[in-house]
């Protein structure tokens, strides 16, 4: 079976998504730029496993690394989402404010 990196990056996804359901519309763009900023890597790893220019235990290394990157990136991209949330949340309430200010 031929490894295909596109299908790999969409199940990726799908995976991501599915842990992450509650979260997943403030995130999605997100992780998405996220994992295509790293299908060459994880192209790369695969394609030195299928050629036997690496070993299992080089695979794991290389895909530990690409853990600790797209950890980072998701990290990230929650804090982007929860910014965008408290950014909303404030303009929301100083509607509210004036709202309450102006009918005094």
């Amino acid at each position: 079976m031929a490894f295909d990196a596109d299908k790999t990056l969409q199940d990726m996804i799908k995976a991501i998504s599915g842990v992450l359901s509650g979260e997943w519309p403030a995130i999605k763009s997100c992780v998405e730029r996220a994992l295509e900023k790293e299908k060459e890597a994880i192209a790369k790893i695969a394609k030195a496993r299928l050629k036997n220019q690496i070993d299992d235990d080089d695979m794991r290394r290389h895909l530990e690394d690409r853990k600790l990157v797209l950890e980072a990136a998701l990290l990230a991209c929650q804090v982007t989402a929860k910014m965008a949330a408290q950014n909303a949340a404030n303009a929301a309430i100083d509607v509210l404010s004036k709202a309450i200010k102006a009918a005094l």
